[in-house]
């Protein structure tokens, strides 16, 4: 999601509440000699809102389980709140802990919060640059989900490319059928060329490894296929393939950036998950002692 003027508002709400909240907690605790603890009232109050703010976060997740019709307000307006209101129970839970670390259990609650914030801040950058990125580094941009089955259209058409040129790899004849203009030789270097580098390079997965996912090792392989004798007959097949090659890397590009778009989330649930679990320990452990 961009931050665009559609978040007016709500980051007026955040700096309401991240300038106000500390001041507030200074004044009423300007007359108490150990300052506003956690568990004093108003340190109390404090942590109920910082919690209630956390929960609203959380429930994010459970609004995109849901149908539109069947879920209060706009998903749109819940992820704006998941943002400024996450980022402003920070706020509320450092007064509530009145600026400290407190036990363990508190320290390895505040550790997987400051991982859940900065988890969230990560995807939220990466929201913000990486879809402009895509679009100026892959102009071929295709839905993701649909990569698999351009790559096997792709290479189906490589195929159908080299058998027009050498023949059919199953056929035993294959030297005598194919471009008459290509000698034997050519079209049997040109064939273990294909197998060996192009027609793996074109499947899914992507080969990192291959010679042809690199742009300067890539011009080895079409420099060997330039040295064939009498490829200016295959002059447009080959200048096809090589074109094949180049949107096979540009589609690579596209699904190593959709996951650097998408997996963050591997990181980010888990964590918030633990740390509501570990913010309830906490509410139980505090109530009970």
């Amino acid at each position: 999601m961009l931050i665009d003027s559609s978040h007016r508002w709500w980051l007026v709400v955040f700096v309401l509440g991240a300038v106000g909240a500390p001041v507030l907690h200074a004044f009423l605790g300007r007359h108490q000699p150990d300052a506003l603890t956690g568990g004093s009232t108003v340190g109390l109050w404090y942590g109920v809102v910082g919690a209630a703010l956390m929960l609203y976060a959380g429930l994010l997740s459970a609004v995109r389980k849901f149908p539109k019709r069947r879920f209060p307000g706009r998903r749109q307006a819940w992820l704006r709140g998941h943002i400024w209101l996450g980022l402003l129970s920070v706020v509320f839970i450092l007064c509530h802990s009145n600026y400290r670390w407190g036990g363990t259990l508190e320290q390895v609650l505040w550790i997987v919060f400051l991982a859940v914030i900065v988890t969230g801040v990560f995807g939220l950058v990466l929201q913000g640059f990486l879809p402009h990125w895509l679009t100026t580094r892959v102009p071929c941009e295709i839905p993701y989900e649909q990569i698999p089955h351009i790559c096997r259209i792709m290479r189906g058409q490589a195929d159908a490319l080299v058998d027009g040129l050498c023949g059919p790899a199953e056929s035993a004849e294959a030297a005598g059928t194919g471009n008459p203009k290509l000698s034997a030789i050519a079209k049997g270097r040109l064939r273990a060329l294909y197998e060996a580098d192009i027609r793996p390079f074109l499947a899914e997965p992507y080969l990192r490894t291959a010679r042809l996912a690199n742009t300067v090792r890539a011009e080895e392989v079409f420099a060997e296929m330039r040295d064939l004798p009498m490829i200016e007959a295959a002059g447009e097949e080959a200048a096809k393939l090589k074109t094949l090659c180049i949107e096979r890397r540009l589609l690579a590009e596209q699904e190593r950036l959709h996951r650097w778009l998408h997996h963050w989330l591997l990181l980010h649930i888990p964590l918030s998950v633990a740390l509501l679990v570990l913010g309830v320990v906490h509410i139980w452990t505090a109530l009970k002692y």
